[in-house]
């Protein structure tokens, strides 16, 4: 009896360890046959194709301040009360225009006394004139000393200084009740007026703030190499595009709009005015000043944020699309897929970048395959299935 027992203690045995070695060998199978199906799947990518495109090369920055080339305090001269006003904000006005009268009751009596003082001063010198010659006849004759002579020739020029003092005095007197029209020294629009009728001002005084914001400049700190990016083949006599991205055109002068003007969707024409260092000298860094033109009004004398500046001039370059770069265009790495449909990270040189399309200076050439979208997550050696874009420019 005990001898069947134990035929069947070793078959039950043999089946258990049977049954685990199968489950062993499914398992493994299992995930032999998982892990070749991973590293045979493809993951579907958007692809292009590297080659020639027209692109306008742009340059981004975060803030610029514009500058009006003609705008000038208009000063009073004199100390007077404002009895007239010739302007107001926003109207035009050309250099030699009168913007305010002044009144200043101590001024004719300033011009009488001036010329008081010079009629004396002028009887002092004729006097002293005839006394000096006087002694240059008397010797002649040896009927004075050289001593009274000096004397008389000092006397005579001293009076001369005192005659052309008195005589600057009373210039100076009528200069003064000239200045009492106080007149601009610039063309352009009344911007800020400081003062009203019945307001005293004192010599020094602004007046009113006359500019034109029709041609702004602003500046820009460059590296030489996104300068030239920027230039292309046209240098420094390259024109340009200036558009927003979060347009903020809140006047500050509150000047008046021009008719035609697009609002906030306004875009303006841009040149340069001068590149420091010149674009011949060798330099890393240069000073660029760019003249805006501002005909619309939209723009004034003020900081701005945001903007693009885009070249009006094509040109025909080998690139691809800026999302191909992952808008990371200082590392300049990209996917490529190669004849075996799996993916290789190539970095490459970027030259100019424009809205669509980024310039490539070299690691690609024509006809290369780019992954354009779904980058996030790819490695080098990851099968891919491409899904070719169409319809490019």
């Amino acid at each position: 009896m005990k001898k069947y027992f134990y035929i069947a203690m070793v078959m039950v045995i043999i089946m258990a360890l049977t049954i685990i070695g199968y489950g062993i060998f499914v398992n493994y199978k299992g995930e032999s046959v998982i892990l070749e199906r991973m590293n045979n799947r493809s993951v579907i990518v958007n692809a292009t194709t590297v080659k020639i495109r027209q692109i306008h090369a742009q340059y981004e920055f975060p803030e610029a301040s514009m500058y009006s080339r003609q705008s000038v305090d208009v000063i009073a001269k004199v100390d007077g009360v404002i009895t007239k006003k010739y302007t107001h904000k926003n109207k035009y006005v050309h250099a030699g225009d009168v913007v305010v009268e002044l009144t200043n009751e101590d001024l004719p009596l300033k011009i009488k006394q001036a010329e008081s003082a010079l009629r004396r001063a002028e009887a002092v010198e004729l006097q002293a004139k005839n006394s000096y010659s006087r002694y240059s006849s008397l010797i002649e004759q040896n009927a004075t000393s050289l001593e009274k002579l000096d004397e008389a020739r000092a006397n005579f020029a001293a009076a001369q200084a005192d005659t052309a003092n008195a005589q600057a005095q009373y210039e100076q007197a009528v200069l003064n009740q000239g200045r009492l029209h106080v007149v601009s020294n610039a063309e352009g629009y009344v911007l800020v007026s400081y003062r009203e009728e019945g307001n005293f001002v004192t010599a020094g005084t602004p007046i009113c703030l006359i500019g034109d914001f029709k041609s702004l400049w602003f500046a820009l700190n460059m590296e030489d190499a996104a300068l030239r990016s920027l230039l292309g083949e046209a240098g420094e006599k390259g024109n340009f595009t200036l558009s927003f991205k979060r347009p903020d055109f809140v006047k500050a002068y509150n000047t008046e709009y021009s008719s035609g003007n697009r609002g906030n969707k306004s875009v303006f024409a841009v040149d340069i005015f001068g590149i420091y260092p010149a674009l011949s000298e060798p330099a890393e860094m240069r000073r660029v000043v760019f003249n805006v033109y501002n005909d619309a009004g939209i723009l004034e004398a003020r900081s701005y944020e945001d903007m693009v500046l885009t070249a009006n001039q094509p040109r025909y370059v080998l690139s691809v699309p800026v999302e191909a770069l992952d808008n990371n265009y200082d590392t300049g790495n990209v996917y490529v897929i190669n004849s075996n449909n799996e993916l290789e990270e190539r970095h490459v040189t970027v030259g100019a970048v424009g809205e669509k399309y980024a310039e490539i200076l070299s690691g690609l050439q024509e006809g290369d395959i780019v992954v354009v979208s779904g980058i996030d997550g790819l490695k080098e050696g990851q099968k891919v299935e491409a899904n070719m874009e169409e319809g490019e420019e």
